[in-house]
Order: C-alpha cells, then sequence, then structure tokens
C-alpha cells in the first residue's frame, strides 16, 4: 500500500523560520525522518506521519514561537503549492479561485478538508481534519489551520485594498496561550470552541479579478488537476499514487528509480506490485502522458509542439509516435477530429 505523502517544502519552510528565529531546527528535521541529500529538494515527498511528527515537536519544544503556523504560511508563497498553487492564482477570480480549490483539494494529499458556503453578503471557507492513515494531535491541528489561514489570506488579500480580508474567523478548538496572536495576523476577530474551523468574509469580493489572472495558464492548469482527478476516480493503488506525481511536476519524468524513491519503496519492490496490478512503470509513464495530451489538445489551441513538451516529450516526433500508436490518429488529426464532433 502506498503511504499518503505531502511535499516537502512545508518542512523545509518550518525549519527556515525557526532558524530564523534563532530555534535549533536540528531536531525537527531528525523527527522528520528526511533523508539528508532531499533537505533542500522542496518536490521531495514526505509521508504525512513523519512531517505531523515534525510539526507536533517543533510547536511542543519552541512554545515562545506561538505563531509558528502563521510565520510559516506567510512565508509560503502560492506558487510553491504546486499545479494547484498556480490553478488558484491565475483564476479568473476569487470565486473561481474557490471553487477550483474546492473541487481539486485532494490532489495534493491536504491535511484538512476545505468547503464553501455562500449566503446573502456572507462567504465563508469552512475546514475540518481530514481522515487518513495518519494521526493528526491537537497541536498539529491548530499549527495546520494557522498556517491554512495565513496561506487563504494571501489569495483573499489580492482583491482586497486592505490588510484585512476576513472579518470574523471561528476557531475548531479552544483557546491555547497563543490566541491573541490570531487577531494580529489576520487582522479581524476570532473565537474558539467552534465545533469547526470557518473564516467568514463579504460574498461581495467573490467577483472582482485576481491580481494574476491568466486565462491561458489557468486552462493549462484546470487541464491537469481535472485529468488527475478523473485518474484518481478511476484507479487506486500504485498508479494512481504514479499519476499523483507525474501531474505535480508536470513536463518532468522520473525514472523508476527516482519513483520508487518518492513511493518509500525500492525499485523492484515497486516493479514487482506494479506487475501485480497488471502494468509496468514504462506503461503507466507512457498511459499517463498520452491522456495528458489529449486533454491538452481537446481543451487548449496550443501547438503540438508545446503539447509535447508539457507532457515530458522532448521530441515531438515521439508523441507523434506513441499518440498514433494509442489512439490511432496524430495529434493534429485527434484534435481537428474532435473539433468535428464538437
Amino acid at each position: 500500500m502506498a503511504i499518503e505523502t505531502t511535499k516537502a517544502v512545508y518542512l523545509i519552510k518550518l525549519i527556515d523560520v525557526l532558524r530564523s528565529a534563532g530555534a535549533d531546527a536540528g531536531p525537527v528535521l531528525e523527527a522528520a525522518n528526511l533523508d539528508p541529500g532531499a533537505q533542500t529538494d522542496r518536490d521531495t515527498p514526505l509521508p504525512i506521519s513523519d512531517y505531523l511528527d515534525a510539526v507536533e515537536l517543533a510547536v511542543s519544544r519552541y512554545p515562545e514561537i506561538p505563531d509558528l503556523g502563521f510565520r510559516v504560511g506567510e512565508s509560503t508563497t502560492l506558487l510553491e503549492h504546486g499545479v494547484l498553487g498556480y490553478a488558484l492564482l491565475s483564476s479568473p477570480t476569487l470565486r473561481d479561485s474557490v471553487q477550483r480549490f474546492v473541487r481539486y483539494q485532494y490532489l495534493q494529499g491536504p491535511l484538512l478538508s476545505m468547503s464553501f458556503e455562500e449566503s446573502g453578503t456572507t462567504a465563508a471557507l469552512i475546514v475540518v481534519p481530514r481522515r487518513g492513515r495518519w494521526r493528526m494531535s491537537p497541536l498539529a491541528h491548530r499549527y495546520v489551520v494557522q498556517e491554512w489561514l495565513a496561506s487563504w489570506n494571501q489569495v483573499c488579500q489580492q482583491v482586497s485594498r486592505s490588510s484585512s480580508f476576513f472579518e470574523h474567523v471561528r476557531l475548531g478548538y479552544s483557546a491555547g496561550d497563543e490566541h491573541n496572536y490570531y487577531e494580529e495576523h489576520l487582522g479581524c476577530t476570532v473565537s474558539f470552541g467552534n465545533d469547526e474551523t470557518t473564516a467568514v468574509f463579504p460574498s461581495r469580493r467573490l467577483d472582482r479579478p485576481l491580481e494574476y489572472a491568466d486565462e491561458s495558464i489557468a486552462a493549462l492548469c484546470a487541464v491537469q488537476c481535472e485529468r488527475l482527478l478523473e485518474t484518481l476516480n478511476l484507479r487506486s493503488g500504485l498508479v494512481a499514487e504514479i499519476h499523483r506525481r507525474l501531474a505535480s511536476a508536470p513536463g518532468t519524468v522520473p525514472g523508476m528509480e527516482t519513483m520508487a524513491k518518492y513511493m518509500h519503496v525500492g525499485a523492484r519492490t515497486l516493479r514487482r506490485q506494479l506487475k501485480a496490478e497488471g502494468t509496468t512503470y514504462q506503461d503507466v509513464v507512457r498511459d499517463f502522458r498520452i491522456a495528458m495530451a489529449r486533454h491538452y489538445l481537446e481543451e487548449t489551441t496550443l501547438p503540438v509542439s508545446e503539447v509535447a513538451a508539457l507532457v515530458g516529450y522532448a521530441d515531438a516526433t515521439n508523441l507523434y509516435r506513441v499518440f498514433r500508436q494509442l489512439t490511432g490518429y496524430t495529434p493534429r488529426e485527434y484534435r481537428d477530429r474532435h473539433r468535428d464532433i464538437g
């Protein structure tokens, strides 16, 4: 069974903030069991259980930094969240950004599950801890919520002319010693002891344009997210997990040894487990590339050469050969046929 992971960037950001505060980050790194060679590779997959162990140790070991989650969230740009971050930033409006996140949030293996509500003049983002094969302690929960609030404050402030976007935040846990820092970081009133965390803001802001809206980038991100969502709905096990990895770094295809390391198994084990699922690593990569190429050809007007690069082919000729072998059409023939049918 594949280990559920998150990106090492979130741990690296935590380490950076601890060091900037003069704290010894060594024990936190040890708790995460992160290979020394991967401590600067932000895309390295990190088991969620190890990440949560590191977070809990950091929060409990350094109580003098009570707003640690806020600091980490505020130092992490949306682009560091991968394709989903690009999808949020390039969306035309905040409403589009929120709806995209709700639809695609599980592609990144989040620790919180977010929903969205709108009623009259009020809108709200709501999160609860997501269930997984790992345990989130109360300390880790508070940290993760702080980080989430800081991240969404960054998105939302793009449509606000002030540093305060949320009108009120209701926290899904009781107040701790750090409660004064919430209003300082969020610029709004907060309350504790609720069943879930809810961030409330005026609904009129939902349809304001985002500063970095770009329809072409948004279309590419949507295609990639939609394809991955489709895959995860249809497949499970290692194939779905490999597709998740491939989609998180468009245009690059790691070898099986590297992918096995990402999956925290040996290459021979990965080969054997894929065989048990009736496939090979080469076939999984090929099928993913061609499925992505089909979506790009259907949903965008990108030249075939750019489509080839996006799905990891350095030479468009290779895309032509494999695409025709699997579909019976060249990429151009496939695009023309899809338009005729549409």
